[in-house]
């Protein structure tokens, strides 16, 4: 257990008997508890070799500074590569002193912020959101989801996702939008780019290399679309240290 401050704790943890990636709330008498399971089968990020729970104590106290009320939404959910890409930098935090207290912190925000952001949408409850409140065409899109992830290398376009999810091209781009919040192409930059960062910071694969494993034919396609998406080049970046 570590304590970030006097309303923060955290808790890292090996298990063994992982079998999915997810993130859920809790509540006891005196914190918000939020918990991320992480199988390295399907997260963009390795965690066979380091913490694969991560535990977040939060006490209510700490909310009473915004002069609102907070209530989480306690709720199962998948881990996005946004998330994932939090708790990676959580979890391999070389920071010290003050610094790593307040860069600590700012994560823990972010990952509060984020289980309630997507939340909403599966407790969303009206007639226009039909594939939300469908377990069958819910499952779709998770299917499609699960395919870019497994297959971020590939040339993955719409007709091939409508293909093997069995849905037309317009239905699945509605879907895809309404459910994750996100376009079909924005969905499969923001994977490949967050596992681009990954492998530029933590291996020593080569740039091109990199780019063939995120899908892009050429180095210099691949560095314009890192920069585009960074605002830095992937050289700079596999420079950087979280």
């Amino acid at each position: 257990m570590e304590t970030v401050n006097e309303f923060i704790e955290l808790n890292f943890k090996m298990c063994n008997d992982i079998k999915e990636t997810i993130g859920y709330a809790e509540y006891d008498s005196e914190y918000i508890i939020v918990t991320y399971s992480l199988a390295s089968s399907d997260c963009l990020f390795d965690f066979n070799n380091t913490w694969n729970e991560v535990e977040l104590k939060i006490h209510s106290d700490y909310f009473k500074k915004y002069h609102q009320d907070f209530e989480l939404i306690v709720e199962k959910q998948n881990v996005c590569c946004n998330t994932q890409s939090k708790l990676f930098e959580l979890i391999n935090c070389n920071v010290t002193g003050i610094a790593r207290s307040m860069y600590l912190e700012s994560i823990v925000l972010y990952l509060v912020y984020q289980i309630q952001k997507n939340n909403l949408v599966f407790q969303l409850n009206c007639d226009s959101c039909f594939f939300v409140n469908k377990p069958s065409e819910l499952d779709k899109i998770k299917r499609a989801k699960d395919f870019i992830i497994n297959n971020l290398d590939q040339n993955i376009t719409i007709p091939i996702l409508s293909n093997l999810v069995g849905t037309n091209q317009c239905y699945l781009k509605r879907g895809f939008k309404e459910v994750t919040g996100k376009t079909i192409f924005e969905f499969i930059q923001e994977n490949r780019m967050e596992k681009a960062k990954y492998f530029l910071q933590n291996t020593d694969k080569t740039i091109g290399e990199i780019a063939l494993i995120t899908g892009y034919a050429s180095i210099s396609s691949f560095s314009q679309s890192f920069k585009n998406y960074f605002g830095i080049t992937p050289g700079g970046i596999a420079k950087m240290q979280i």
